[in-house]
């Protein structure tokens, strides 16, 4: 297993190339579009079949309520109106967006350490985990705040 990232398209063709990898399966989340486009590219450029798993996509059901945003803004906007404390899994890039959101206690999930800008320092808690790699396994705990 590799956790990282390789460098482009033509960097992990020459890791795939270099490790004689028979085979490269996506199962990435939906979201993680640039390592699918780099691994579509790299594949043909180093002869290795590549199998994409794609999930289908959630579908609305009887009882559900969902809420839809048009971006990370106007999601911002809404989730005061939903509730005080928030999970909050867009990753560390999408964080700015809810800086300025003080009335809610967010539980923010991201892999790598979270950067500024970030909602108030007594508003937020971060918890990540990676998977196993080859050197390492890592799951932490930063908390700014208690539960409350």
């Amino acid at each position: 297993m590799r956790v990282g990232g390789f460098g482009g398209p033509s960097a992990l063709a020459e890791w795939l190339a270099a490790e004689q990898v028979a085979a490269v399966v996506d199962a990435t989340h939906p979201f993680a579009q640039r390592i699918s486009a780099s691994a579509a590219q790299a594949c043909p450029e180093a002869g290795v079949p590549l199998l994409r798993l794609a999930r289908p996509a959630w579908t609305e059901r009887p009882g559900d309520e969902w809420h839809r945003a048009g971006d990370l803004e106007a999601a911002a906007t809404l989730v005061p109106s939903l509730g005080e404390r928030v999970l909050l899994t867009t990753g560390r890039q999408g964080l700015a967006a809810f800086a300025g959101v003080e009335e809610c206690w967010f539980l923010v999930r991201c892999v790598d350490p979270p950067q500024p800008p970030l909602p108030r320092d007594t508003s937020w808690s971060w918890t990540a985990a990676r998977t196993p790699s080859k050197t390492s396994w890592r799951s932490s705990t930063a908390t700014r705040s208690t539960w409350s």
